[in-house]
């Protein structure tokens, strides 16, 4: 079935709509979108600003248009250019649950909010930015700046401006938060970071066909299994069954390896924890090895995610920093942002993970020590889980995807699948794939 989609004519709108085809493929929606690319009313009129601008049709006008004239089937918009009401004879059938939804102020390198000079030009597009800038340094000078994404970062690399408000979820859909930024205070724009498909009001093959994307809560009662180990990282107002399929065999201390590592405590600079069961185990192995708080006081703490931020809190000690992104490369982006020439890095983890940040810390010539704390291996349920009464199901890992095929031997359809972090993603869509081609 191919399914015309109207969207507007830029690289972002263009990653969006890659976000949207890769999770018709987790939902097994099986369409072929066919985009149809506009220049709006918005894209064309670079001179108006946005600051006069409210819940508009600045940005939807000639999509709407199209769409309403049977030229595009559905259409595809960034959720917070909605205008409000929506038009007459359209109707929201998808609100995507979304990414970071949080503004950021980018720099250049080298250069923070501090060490701008007085009255600095920062670039913004709306007066609630302007807001959040002028409480953080009333002294500088928000500057009307419109154009794509990629233009607007130009401009400051061209030295036009010298700082600029963006939405995080840009910079992440782009793959640019390599630019050196810092996460705003404060409560960003509504919907902010979602993507929303609007179809025509009678249109219901298309509401029901992409229902599985929609991230507004159902009438129906809704039932999820959790297949990791710990169902309190997961947050839902469903009925949730927690199904571990996976369990974690610690190493023992005595491990030269670990042993050797431990031996340094004291010295290293830098503690790294990107899972709640690396947290418990790095303590336990701390007191076997006779070392006391006072040894760790001072260093810097970063991890992965807020679970694991809670898991080191409840050792009594404070996190330096919690990586956005809950993947490794959250990690490398803080660490990026620091002066490591003096750092001595720790990090323990499992045996599985991947050795991308081991290798960010060798290219850079930083001293580190990484060590394995445990093994994570597949759980052997005494009954198999009835699938069926489930409406959606939650991969923790890629370990857990491993041990749910080897169980079920192929993902169930017509079911919500949710995963932890892109590299499990990509082990679902990889496996997914492969059994397509099967």
């Amino acid at each position: 079935m191919k399914v015309s989609v109207g969207l507007r004519d830029s690289k972002l709108s263009k990653k969006q709509l890659e976000e949207v085809i890769q999770a018709m493929k987790i939902h097994q929606i099986d369409v072929i979108l066919e985009p149809i690319y506009l220049k709006t009313l918005g894209d064309r009129h670079l001179g108006v600003s946005l600051r006069s601008l409210d819940k508009t049709d600045f940005f939807t006008r000639d999509i709407d248009e199209l769409q309403l004239k049977g030229g595009c089937r559905i259409s595809l918009h960034s959720a917070k250019d909605l205008p409000s009401p929506i038009p007459k004879n359209l109707k929201l059938i998808v609100l995507t649950k979304g990414i970071d939804r949080s503004d950021v102020l980018v720099f250049r390198n080298n250069e923070s909010l501090k060490t701008l000079k007085k009255k600095a030009r920062i670039g913004s597009s709306s007066k609630r930015r302007d807001k959040v800038i002028h409480l953080l340094r009333p002294d500088l000078l928000c500057v009307d700046i419109r154009g794509t994404v990629e233009k607007r970062l130009e401009m400051l690399l061209n030295r036009e401006i010298d700082a600029l408000v963006v939405a995080k979820a840009a910079l992440i859909r782009l793959r640019l938060t390599h630019y050196h930024h810092r996460v705003l205070p404060g409560k960003p724009a509504p919907l902010q970071g979602q993507l929303a498909i609007l179809a025509r009001e009678e249109d219901e093959i298309m509401e029901k066909l992409f229902k599985p994307l929609d991230s507004r809560s159902r009438k129906k009662s809704q039932v999820s299994l959790y297949l990791g180990l710990n169902p309190k990282n997961y947050s839902t107002k469903n009925h949730l069954i927690h199904f571990p399929i996976i369990k974690t065999i610690p190493r023992n201390f005595n491990e030269e390896e670990i042993a050797l590592a431990f031996r340094d405590l004291k010295e290293y600079t830098h503690l790294i924890f990107t899972s709640q069961v690396t947290v418990s185990l790095f303590f336990e192995c701390m007191a076997y090895y006779g070392w006391n708080r006072k040894q760790i006081e001072g260093k810097e703490i970063l991890v992965v995610g807020k679970q694991t931020a809670k898991a080191v809190e409840s050792h009594g000690f404070q996190v330096s920093a919690i990586a956005v992104d809950e993947r490794q490369e959250g990690i490398i982006e803080l660490l990026a942002l620091k002066n490591l020439k003096e750092a001595y890095v720790f990090y323990p983890s499992s045996s599985l993970r991947r050795p991308d940040l081991a290798y960010f810390l060798m290219l850079l010539h930083v001293r580190h020590q990484c060590c394995f704390l445990y093994d994570t291996q597949m759980k052997i349920p005494k009954e198999k889980a009835n699938l069926s009464n489930i409406d959606e199901i939650i991969f923790t890992s890629p370990s857990t995807v491993d041990a749910f095929l080897n169980l079920f031997k192929t993902f169930p359809k017509n079911k919500k699948i949710i995963a932890f972090g892109l590299i499990t993603q990509k082990r679902i869509d990889r496996l997914r794939q492969r059994e397509f081609q099967e």
